[in-house]
């Protein structure tokens, strides 16, 4: 008898007996649910995230890893965290670690940063407690992350270069969301 009530107390423990309403108060789950669905805004960051080296010597100077915003906050369907709705440039979450520097600013030691040949509007350095770094992928405590903004870009394609005079550069290729084909048809 006393099995089954300590097999029944542990059952509850496990399942949680509240329930919580998402981000936006719209849906509830409970504890345990959460344990198994799918983080959607992660997998968008995930599939968004590319990363960039520059090398000399078979080192590593640079690292970049930089994150398209605009299609994941396209996705979501409650905007009471992120206010901007990302409509007048192309946003992007990038944290750079360059070796032998302190503190990773790639604006101010000789890197830059364009999207198709046209330099940032605004960078802007993330707090340590920035809500936008917890739901970002590629995380790292050596890394310094910003909120870079672009003019907006006509086209479906985005050409991010990251580069120095001295260690050259590295390109990475997005595409806007307005091409959601896997596979693009052979008789075009």
């Amino acid at each position: 008898m006393a099995k089954n009530i300590l097999l029944l107390l542990f059952s509850f423990m496990i399942l949680g007996c509240s329930t919580k309403k998402d981000k936006c108060g719209i849906k509830e789950t409970s504890d345990f649910a959460q344990l198994f669905t799918k983080d959607e805004i992660y997998d968008i960051s995930l599939r968004n995230t590319h990363k960039a080296q520059l090398i000399a010597s078979f080192e590593t100077k640079a690292l970049l890893t930089a994150t398209y915003l605009n299609p994941i906050f396209s996705q979501r369907t409650c905007k009471q965290r992120f206010k901007n709705e990302m409509q007048n440039g192309e946003y992007f979450f990038v944290g750079v670690f360059i070796t032998n520097s302190e503190h990773s600013e790639f604006n101010k030691k000789g890197y830059s940063l364009t999207l198709n040949g046209h330099l940032p509007i605004d960078i802007k350095q993330l707090d340590d407690n920035d809500p936008l770094r917890y739901e970002m992928p590629m995380m790292n405590n050596w890394s310094t992350y910003y909120s870079v903004k672009f003019p907006k870009v006509k086209g479906d394609r985005l050409k991010l270069v990251f580069e120095n005079e001295r260690f050259g550069r590295d390109i990475l290729i997005y595409k806007k969301e307005g091409d959601k084909n896997l596979f693009n048809p052979l008789n075009r």
